[in-house]
């Protein structure tokens, strides 16, 4: 999942719960590029994993960019 920096100050407590309660990390966009990812941390991963999944999340977008 990703969200816009102002979307996530604005509604921060609710974005941390959904984090909690799913176990999926948010990553928070800045300027329409990602700059941080929130997590849980009772679901802690490596930065390899963070990477993947970023990488999965947008697949698409890398597809389009390799043609």
């Amino acid at each position: 999942m990703t969200i816009g920096l102002a979307e996530a100050k604005n509604n921060f407590s609710h974005v941390t719960a959904e984090i909690n309660r799913t176990g999926r990390p948010v990553t928070i966009l800045k300027n329409n590029k990602p700059w941080v990812v929130i997590q849980s941390a009772r679901s802690a991963v490596g930065a390899l994993d963070v990477a993947v999944d970023f990488m999965d999340e947008y697949a698409d977008v890398f597809e389009e960019l390799a043609i």
